[in-house]
C-alpha cells in the first residue's frame, strides 16, 4: 500500500480477489468524479485544491476508498492527479476527463491545432513538460491541466504513469513521456498531410 504498485500490462478488469492497480484506480476517480450525482462542492474543492498542500476531505476520502492513503510521497502524486482530473471534467457533459482512446500527446496536438499562434500547448511547451522532473514538471501538469480544461479528455492511465513513477522509476517515467511525444508528432504529421492534400 506504501508503495506504487507495478501495473499489469493491460487494462483488464480486477480479476476476483486483487487489488486494482493504479491504471484503473485513475479511470475509476475518473469516472466517478464525473457522474451526476458526484457533489459538485466536492468537485470545487478538488479543482481548488493546492495538489502540494492538499486539504480537500473529498481527496482524503478517495485515497481511503481506494487504499491510496500512507505514503507522503505517493499521497502527493495523486493530489496532483486529482486535482488534474476535477480540472478536466466536463460537468456542463457530465463527460470524464478520461478517454481510454486519446493519447495524451494527441489531445495536446489537437488542442494547439485551435490556436497556431502557439498559445494553446506549443511543441516548445511539450519539450519543456517532457524535459521537467520532480516539482518542476508538477508546476508545468498543473498548469496544462489549467490550460487544457474540460475541452480534451485523454488517457488518463498514461499521464497517472509519467506522475506516479516520476522520480520513482524513471525508466517508466521515460516510456511515458516517450508515448505522448510520439502521440504528438503524429497527430501533428497526420494533420500535415491531410492540409496538404
Amino acid at each position: 500500500m506504501n508503495n506504487i504498485p507495478d501495473a499489469p500490462a493491460s487494462d483488464a478488469p480486477a480479476q476476483q480477489g486483487r487489488r486494482p492497480y493504479w491504471g484503473e484506480i485513475t479511470a475509476r476517480i475518473a469516472a466517478a468524479v464525473a457522474r451526476k450525482d458526484f457533489p459538485r462542492g466536492d468537485l470545487a474543492a478538488l479543482r481548488r485544491m493546492d495538489p502540494d498542500a492538499p486539504d480537500a476531505a473529498v481527496f482524503w476520502r478517495l485515497l481511503a476508498h481506494h487504499e491510496l492513503a500512507g505514503n507522503p510521497a505517493v499521497e502527493g502524486k495523486w493530489a496532483l492527479i486529482l486535482h488534474g482530473i476535477a480540472l478536466m471534467t466536463n460537468t456542463s457533459e457530465n463527460r470524464s476527463a478520461h478517454s481510454a482512446t486519446t493519447p495524451v500527446g494527441r489531445a495536446l496536438y489537437l488542442g494547439g491545432e485551435e490556436h497556431r499562434d502557439g498559445g494553446f500547448f506549443s511543441e516548445t511547451r511539450l519539450n519543456r513538460l517532457l524535459t521537467a522532473r520532480g516539482p518542476m514538471m508538477r508546476a508545468l501538469l498543473a498548469r496544462m491541466f489549467r490550460m487544457v480544461g474540460a475541452s480534451r479528455p485523454f488517457d488518463w492511465r498514461e499521464m497517472a504513469q509519467l506522475i506516479l513513477y516520476d522520480g520513482y522509476r524513471e525508466d517508466r517515467a521515460e516510456n511515458a513521456r516517450r508515448n505522448i511525444a510520439r502521440a504528438y508528432y503524429a497527430a501533428e504529421r497526420r494533420s500535415t498531410q491531410t492540409q496538404s492534400q
